[in-house]
Order: C-alpha cells, then structure tokens, then sequence
C-alpha cells in the first residue's frame, strides 16, 4: 500500500485528533493547518499529494483556500495541481457540487473512516501514476 503525503485543514481539535487517528495508518507525512492562510504557507513549504480541507474555518475557510489554490495553479501551469477534498458533516447534494464547482477534487462527510479516506485518497492519487 502506497502512503500519501496529507495535509489535513481543520480547526476542530477533537476533529483533529479523530483525522490524526484515522489517517497516521495511511500517511508517509501527515501535518495540519487550522485555516485557509495557514493551508497555503504549508503548501509554500511541502509537496503533499492531498489536501483534507474542512470548508468552514475561520480566518481563511476552505472555499476561499480552495480558489485561491487554484488560481496559483492556473497562473504557474508548471505546478502539480493538489488533490483537494472536501471534508464537512453537510453531505446535501448542492453542499457536493459547489465543492466541485469551485475546484475542490472529492468529497468526504465527516466523520469519515479510514477506508473511506484511503478509497478516496487511491482513486484521485493514482490515477495521475
């Protein structure tokens, strides 16, 4: 099994620890953000292979980060576009296609398992090998 570089973005400390615990098994690195602007001073610093982003955080939420990710992205076509996915306890289907609509890769309702992380994780990760 292949292990992954995450990002978790959340600012939930018992939502931390629960991510910390259910992705370590999965994780070559695992590190954490609790908002938008501290997402993109670690994307500045690491290469991750995905970003678990909660969508609702203060400073900086995850919708923000997400767009402002992706227009980094289209402004440097030389960089490798980050494997987004949405993470949030709303799992209605309009809270689904705007996290799709605005760039963000997948979805994952909270909580989540580690094998509904590490399908999520395999199916937009290893497609690009």
């Amino acid at each position: 099994m292949n292990k992954y570089k995450i990002l978790v973005a959340e600012d939930n400390k018992i939502n931390v620890k629960v991510a910390e615990f259910t992705l370590r098994s999965i994780a070559s690195q695992l590190d954490f953000a609790h908002n938008g602007q501290e997402v993109l001073e670690k994307i500045a610093q690491h290469q991750y292979d995905v970003i678990m982003m909660d969508v609702k955080m203060p400073i900086m939420d995850g919708y923000e980060t997400t767009k402002i990710i992706r227009k980094m992205e289209q402004d440097h076509p030389e960089l490798k576009p980050l494997k987004i996915i949405a993470i949030t306890a709303n799992n209605q289907p309009e809270e689904v296609k705007y996290c799709k609509s605005i760039g963000m890769d997948d979805f994952l309702s909270k909580p989540f398992t580690t094998s509904a992380a590490l399908a999520c994780i395999q199916m937009l990760c290893e497609t690009d090998l």
